[in-house]
This record gives structure tokens, sequence and C-alpha cells, in this order.
């Protein structure tokens, strides 16, 4: 309960010196998000919020390289469907079990990665304790199940990735549009319902609103998780929609991108201030 409580009152004194700022810094760009940025801009959602100005996406940060995973190097060129939901996000054993055979099922390559609490240092339960001897030797069958944490950018830059199964957060989001990869969408909480929303309005991926909330609501079955997968693996139309966003996202931190523009507009609105 104390956690929530400073955490609102953060969010409260957040959103207040928010409102005294020169301008607020997003990582999103303007051909994917352009009504709600002017809605922003034009006073629409509060009249006395600062310029709004889109710098993204945001390329993800490389500190150092990394092996990629050696299962990963063996599969064919845009097969597997990566199957992640986060960091914070939990799902029940029953449903976990459900995933896992509906992944088995569909009959596509998968990495997955499984999630088994919301508290890392909790989540300690063994990967057979988690799935069950028998669905983990099934997996084995076109798939790698891992409970350890792996490095979510460079799994989605991978060739051989080709879908990815997520809870669109909006990082995820666009670290898969950033890399052109086409998302089946599983929204679980907070903003993410949006964020799916924006996924299907730009053609990025899809989403299955009968699936509920997450948080328990609902027990997505099996047979339904393996026809999406199956779905949106064989979409070749939306894989060449994705292309074009990965062009795009790019374009917009590019030399001459509007990303790029407006942030070079802001460092001289800045200088002028210095000036003065």
């Amino acid at each position: 309960m104390a956690v929530i409580i400073l955490l609102k009152t953060f969010f409260i004194e957040n959103g207040k010196k928010m409102t005294e700022s020169s301008g607020i810094l997003v990582n999103t760009y303007e051909s994917i998000e352009r009504e709600t940025l002017a809605a922003l801009n034009e006073g629409k959602v509060l009249r006395k919020l600062p310029s709004v100005i889109a710098i993204g996406p945001l390329a993800p940060c490389t500190f150092e390289e990394s092996q990629q995973l050696a299962w990963l190097d063996d599969q064919p060129t845009g097969s597997v469907l990566y199957v992640s939901f986060g960091s914070r996000t939990a799902m029940s054993r029953d449903q976990i079990r459900e995933l896992g055979d509906g992944l088995v099922r569909s009959g596509c390559r998968f990495l997955w990665a499984v999630k088994d609490k919301k508290v890392d240092v909790e989540d300690d339960e063994k990967l057979i304790e988690v799935l069950g001897q028998g669905l983990l030797e099934r997996v084995k069958e076109n798939g790698l199940a891992v409970k350890n944490w792996l490095k979510q950018e460079e799994i989605l830059s991978h060739p051989a990735i080709g879908g990815f199964l997520s809870h669109c957060g909006w990082n995820s989001l666009t670290e898969a549009l950033w890399n052109g990869v086409r998302i089946l969408a599983w929204p679980q909480h907070g903003d993410q319902k949006i964020n799916a929303d924006l996924v299907e309005r730009i053609g990025l991926g899809t989403w299955d609103k009968s699936w509920g909330w997450g948080e328990g609501e609902m027990l997505v079955k099996a047979q339904d998780i393996a026809e999406r997968v199956r779905e949106i693996m064989g979409n070749k139309l939306l894989r060449l929609q994705t292309d074009h966003i990965r062009e795009e996202a790019r374009m917009a931190v590019g030399d001459g991108g509007s990303s790029t523009k407006r942030l070079y507009a802001l460092i001289e609105t800045w200088k002028r201030v210095q000036v003065v």
C-alpha cells in the first residue's frame, strides 16, 4: 500500500511540474501519432500544457556486443515468433500453460520468455515447475522456452524473428516498429490497450479484443491462441506493411526527418532563450 501511495504522489507532483516546463519530449513520431500530437499541441487535452515534441523513435542503446542465441541463428529468416510480456507482467499458471499449448499447436517456431511472478526476486521456480514435464517436452519440438532475462532489442533485431506476441508496453512497441516486426497484441494493464489500438491503426499488427484485459479476467484457450499465431505469422501483407513502418521510423530520426527537425528547432529556441 505504501508503494501505491508513493507512486500516486509522484505522478501528481510530476504532473504539476510538467505544466511549468518549456516543452515535453516524447518517444514517438508524427507519422504514427499525428492526430494525438496535434490534439495535445492545440490545447484540446489540456490548455496549459507546454509544447509536446516528438523526437522518436529512440533507437535501442547498445553498450557492448553480446552473442546472439545459438538457437535463433539456426532458424530460417522471419520464421520465429518472439513471445514476451515484459518485466512487470505475470500470467496465472493456468494461462501460461494454455499459452504454451497454443504455441505448440500453432506449428510455428517460437522463442518464449516465461515469467511466473511480477517481482523478479520471487520468480525463482524452475521452468519444469511452471510448465510441467509434458508441456516442456512438447515445447522443444518447435520452440525454445526460457526463464532467464533476454536482451529484447537483440532478439527483435535478429533476422529469424518474424513476429512478436506482446503485452504492448511502449518500449516493446517502439522496438518492434524500429525493427519492422509485426505484433500480435495481448495487452494486460496500464496504457497497453491504447498502445494495442495504435498497433492496429498503423498496420503494425493485430489485436483480438475478445482475449480480455489480463489480470485473470478470463482464460484464453490454446486453440484460439494457435489460430491467431498462425494468422499473423502467415500474413505476408502485414509483413510488407511492417517493412514500410520500419523505414518510416528510421526516416523520422534521420537527416531531415520530422523528429530531427523538431529536436533541432527546440535546441535553437533554447539557445535564443539563453542569449536573452
